[in-house]
């Protein structure tokens, strides 16, 4: 498996398994990823997590983890200052083809409505 040009070693990955047991013991929150993006981070040089700040609908956003199995999806609805996310680790699932398709086209809509919005400020200021 390739992810942002760096070759992954799948079995040097924790599995879902492996990876929802660590977030029930240390918190179920983004500060409970740290042992996760430590290892993944000197294996790899990349931590190999991601978050999509974007609701999907039934989420406020989640945080996307490479894992043996393929991408886990971990949502979140609320955060803490110190805890960051609080993930809904009942809800945790493999994202698959159709997942992965929804969140480009809707990172799309959102970055260039937001880049046109940035630039039509821009304007704005630049007028005055």
């Amino acid at each position: 498996m390739k992810i942002t040009g760096i070759e992954i070693d799948v079995s040097k990955l924790f599995s879902q398994n492996e990876l929802l047991k660590e977030l029930k013991e240390n918190g179920e929150s983004d500060r409970a990823l740290v042992p996760v993006r430590n290892r993944y981070f000197k294996e790899f040089g990349n931590e190999l997590i991601w978050y999509y700040p974007l609701s999907d609908g039934d989420f406020s956003g989640c945080a996307i983890v490479v894992v043996k199995e393929g991408f886990l999806r971990l949502p979140y609805d609320y955060m803490d200052k110190e805890e960051r996310e609080i993930f809904e680790l009942e809800s945790a699932e493999l994202l698959g083809e159709d997942h992965l398709e929804n969140f480009i086209d809707n990172w799309k809509i959102y970055s260039d409505n937001l880049l046109e919005a940035l630039g039509d400020m821009l304007n704005s200021v630049k007028a005055k």
